[in-house]
């Protein structure tokens, strides 16, 4: 009698790339409340914002790759890239809620690729690191 195995469906871990999409949003907005708060008191001048809002961008998009790396998972630097890129899309969502006005502009596809970069390839070292 031939024995049959079941093999069990691998499912996509899509709680890892969830988790780090929100972790992301925490950190990009716990970043611009700090520089709603250094500009605020004078310690950063207005002609700074645009720079620290790619900084902040880049951060949160390294936060989505890092939580998403930490896990064992098949294909880390893809979910690492797809949870920086959808962190990304959020907060140009809740953005353009905020200021009342939906714009895409150049800036959008260009943060999207930096988000993508960035979330990939430290998720992608984070893996290399452990194997």
């Amino acid at each position: 009698m031939a024995s049959y195995q079941h093999r069990k469906k691998q499912r996509i871990p899509w709680r890892v790339p969830l988790k780090g999409m929100l972790f992301a949003i925490l950190a990009a907005v716990v970043l611009i409340l700090l520089l709603t708060l250094f500009v605020y008191l004078g310690w950063f001048g207005e002609a700074a914002i645009p720079v620290s809002n790619t900084v902040i961008k880049a951060i949160a998009a390294a936060t989505a790759g890092f939580v998403t790396g930490r896990h064992r998972i098949k294909a880390a630097w893809w979910y690492g890239a797809i949870a920086a890129a959808a962190a990304q899309l959020v907060l140009w969502a809740l953005m353009c809620l905020y200021l009342g006005e939906w714009s895409v502009s150049w800036s959008l596809p260009a943060d999207l690729l930096l988000s993508i970069a960035i979330g990939g390839a430290v998720a992608a070292l984070l893996l290399r690191k452990r194997a």
